[in-house]
């Protein structure tokens, strides 16, 4: 054998060696990539799921506690309970009123301080008024709570709450509540970012180590509309319910059986566990698609080297290096680094598939700097608090409206400038927020730059995990004063 032979044979070699090791170490580094970037949108979905959830489930408090507070049904429970004429029948018309006032209203149910029902009225929709509401309910000074899921086994169920009555500073009773679960539907039922196999779910604890599914599902089973609980790491479903919030792309199976990779979310007043999930097998395909391509442009570049030998060689070494060069780069956070596609052949098909992640990846980023410019032109005063009484980020709205700026918000306590008499209830609704409960409309005065004080409405959701509060804020002007 000449040395131009072993020449050439040492470099096919060494090229087929370079090549394989390439080709692993790409497969493994997208993989990862691809496996990360679907958990990362699987993850965005749960928590963009688990934020309209909520505020679906705010509305419906605001519902709730707008009906417990209707003039009309608090004034004809008092004069039922003084035994005026007629004080039933006005009862009856007031809730009519109140049930035909909001959509998601079902039925509404009045007791009288003894616990007993005194009048009950539905909306006469489908299904209204076919289940029993409870016996009794004691007086409870809570406000606006969760009773939990009515009619979880059917196939639209259908969510409880109770608020207390009171009139003028009296005791009048309860206000049992049913309401629709249409927003709940709709939210589930969209498949957005979800791929072919992909779906949310969320569901209600039973008792029995099952679950109530609160929604049609996407693929219909045969059953009550439960799933059962196996309670071990494995299983999402039990895992969201527990509250124990996570991601997973090995072990986790569906009510189908089926292998996913699952995203969890827990939702602390309801008790009510979110599964986003996407079928492995369908995530897996790409992964499988690309090594697949690796292992032609593997073959094909072997075919080339034996070939043609070392010019070929040296053709491919290059862009293969530059390649590597920019894979390395964009593992590095250099999103704006891409391949060059010299050519069509198989290198230059890789380099695409290089590119289109690092696109993926900066379409990714720009959206998040479009949320961040949306925080900060927005008219309204925003802001993210914690419960140790200290602003974290506040947008420039609330310069213009105190003239305080960012810096000098977030380096005091923002107790130091609430009016003196607001202190105390203002102490009082953060205590409520560390509990978990959202602040639906709360009014305060703040401190102004000038020594004025304005004041203000807020709305404002916790989050129980990390202790930040999510707020917003506008000015009420004095005549707007409610």
């Amino acid at each position: 054998m000449d040395i131009r032979t072993k020449f050439v044979f040492a470099y096919v070699t060494v090229a087929l060696g370079c090549m394989l090791a390439l080709g692993s170490a790409t497969y493994v580094e997208v993989s990862s990539l691809l496996r990360t970037r679907t958990l990362e949108q699987l993850a965005g979905l749960a928590e963009a799921k688990k934020d309209a959830l909520e505020t679906i489930i705010a509305g419906w408090r605001e519902t709730v506690e707008t009906a417990a507070k209707q003039a009309t049904v608090l004034e004809g429970l008092r004069d039922l309970e003084r035994g005026l004429p007629a004080a039933a029948a006005g009862l009856d018309h007031a809730l009519d009123d109140a049930v035909g006032s909001s959509q998601p209203l079902e039925l509404l149910a009045v007791y009288d301080t003894s616990g007993s029902l005194v009048a009950r009225r539905s909306n006469g929709g489908p299904d209204a008024g076919q289940e029993s509401v409870p016996s009794s309910v004691a007086w409870a000074e809570e406000g606006v709570t969760y009773r939990g899921v009515v009619r979880a086994a059917a196939a639209e169920p259908r969510i409880a709450f109770t608020a207390p009555l009171e009139l003028d500073g009296q005791a009048l009773g309860m206000l049992y509540v049913r309401l629709a679960t249409d927003g709940l539907t709709r939210l589930t039922s969209t498949y957005a970012g979800l791929g072919e196999t992909g779906e949310t779910m969320v569901l209600a604890p039973m008792e029995g180590g099952r679950a109530a599914v609160l929604h049609p599902v996407r693929f219909p089973q045969e059953g009550d509309g439960t799933i059962e609980l196996s309670g071990d790491s494995f299983d999402p479903f039990s895992q969201a319910l527990e509250g124990k919030e996570g991601m997973s792309w090995e072990g986790a199976t569906d009510y189908r059986g089926v292998p996913v990779w699952t995203v969890t979310r827990y939702l602390p007043e309801t008790g009510w566990g979110l599964v986003v999930k996407v079928d492995d097998e369908e995530e897996q395909r790409p992964i499988e698609a690309f090594r697949g391509r690796l292992t032609n442009l593997g073959l094909s570049l072997s075919a080339f080297a034996i070939l043609t030998g070392t010019l070929l060689g040296l053709r491919l070494a290059k862009p293969i290096h530059d390649l590597a060069a920019v894979a390395d780069q964009i593992r590095g956070g250099a999103l704006s680094a891409r391949a060059m596609v010299a050519s069509e052949d198989e290198v230059g098909l890789l380099a695409r598939t290089f590119n289109e992640m690092a696109d993926e990846l900066e379409r990714r980023m720009a959206s998040l700097q479009e949320y961040r410019k949306f925080f900060d032109v927005s008219l309204d005063m925003l802001c993210i608090a914690g419960t140790d009484g200290y602003f974290k980020q506040t947008n420039p709205s609330f310069e213009r409206v105190l003239g305080w700026s960012a810096e000098e918000l977030v380096r005091r306590p923002f107790f130091e400038i609430v009016h003196p008499d607001d202190l105390e209830a203002t102490v009082r609704e953060i205590e409520k927020l560390a509990r978990g409960i959202p602040t639906v409309s709360f009014e305060n005065r703040f401190q102004c730059a000038d020594g004025s004080y304005k004041r203000l409405l807020w709305t404002s959701f916790p989050d129980a995990a990390t202790g930040r509060l999510y707020a917003i804020a506008h000015e009420v002007k004095e005549r707007e004063h409610f």
